[in-house]
């Protein structure tokens, strides 16, 4: 029989003093079994050399095999990892979700985590209680399941405990019990630093019939094109969910590489008959097509000190309103939020100056 002197139990639907107890054990290089929409993971500091150790000795994982990470949002990830077009696009269309998305690292964290190649994988859990736990511990922790190799994969306390040594087990400072977790397949894990997307693991997401639509791409030689892009994109894919959803249109992209005359695209195509100029100085334009709302968005005046929440209504995130956001880079952690309610879609687009008059049009559909 195990011996469990060790090790702290909380059952963190009863105790709610349970993140304050995990984080105080994580900043003093502790290891904790966690929950997460797929299985118990296993959470050491990431950047903290002593903790990484314990990690690995419990896991009885070789330096060289890599360890995904888990953060609170994609702002998060941008601090640890480089995102390009591949990566950011499956961030808005899959994330937070059971996926984990192979990117070139920054070194920030312990270099044991990454691949031989210098990749990081980075998840960002479906799973409420372990995201407000990254939130309060405001660094990344391993997400690795709690099962050597071979052995079960842990829904349960009693998963764990009975598939680990009195070794393993006296390594683990806190368990977070949340009781038993539905049995879900593992995440899908994608690798984005190479010329196309690679699937290393399929899991819980099945990505390989979405691929091919995930991220695509059109060169534009004019403002009437990058237009008729928009208009053809509303046409073929947003009318069909402002039935359901409000859609945000994310718009990323250097001064004057676009993101106005993509947005009159898509009002032209709302059959919307006023001139659609940028909000810069309002913040928010409000437009009224045949059969659905346009919410135009420029958050380029916004300062470090006003929230782009202040300027918004309730009423926006209806069904039927497309909300346009120039410059969204510069309130992805709203976007992030907004991802995550079910009664909201986000497409990315980006364009990038390729000459004086040429552009390239990427966009992500979820």
């Amino acid at each position: 029989m195990l011996e469990l002197n060790c090790m702290k139990i909380i059952n963190i639907q009863k105790n709610y003093n349970w993140k304050k107890q995990a984080v105080d054990i994580l900043n003093q290089g502790g290891l904790i079994i966690y929950p997460t929409e797929t299985c118990y993971g296993v959470g050491v500091d990431a950047t903290n050399f002593k903790a990484v150790e314990k990690l690995l000795i419990y896991k009885k994982r070789p330096e060289g095999k890599a360890v995904s990470i888990a953060v609170l949002n994609q702002k998060m990830a941008e601090q640890y990892v480089i995102l390009n077009e591949k990566a950011l696009n499956l961030y808005q269309n899959f994330l937070p979700g059971p996926l984990t998305v192979i990117s070139e690292s920054k070194h920030i964290v312990d270099q044991r985590l990454e691949a031989e190649n210098g990749t990081l994988g980075v998840r960002i859990p479906n799973y409420e209680s372990t995201l407000s736990l990254i939130k309060k511990f405001g660094k990344p922790i391993t997400a690795t399941s709690a099962n050597s190799a071979s052995k079960k994969t842990p829904y349960s306390f009693n998963d764990v405990i009975n598939n680990i040594s009195d070794k393993q087990a006296q390594i683990i400072d806190l368990f977070l019990d949340a009781g038993k977790l539905p049995q879900n397949p593992p995440s899908t894990v994608i690798e984005t630093t190479i010329n196309d997307y690679k699937i290393l693991r399929q899991g819980q997401i099945a990505l390989k019939s979405k691929l091919n639509q995930l991220i695509q791409e059109e060169i534009s030689d004019s403002k009437k094109v990058t237009q008729r892009i928009a208009s053809d994109l509303y046409k073929n894919e947003i009318k069909k969910l402002l039935k359901n959803y409000c859609v945000v249109v994310s718009l990323q992209g250097e001064l004057g590489a676009g993101k106005t005359q993509f947005t009159k695209g898509m009002g032209k195509a709302m059959e919307i008959k006023e001139e659609i100029v940028s909000p810069t100085f309002n913040i928010v334009r409000e437009y009224h097509g045949k059969n659905s709302t346009l919410i135009h968005i420029d958050t380029w005046r916004l300062t470090k000190n006003e929230d782009l929440r202040d300027y918004l209504s309730k009423k926006y995130f209806q069904p039927k309103n497309l909300i346009a956001i120039e410059w969204s880079e510069k309130v992805s952690d709203l976007i992030n939020n907004l991802s995550r309610q079910d009664n909201i879609k986000i497409i990315n687009i980006k364009l990038e100056h390729l000459s004086l008059q040429s552009r390239k049009v990427i966009f992500g559909i979820s």
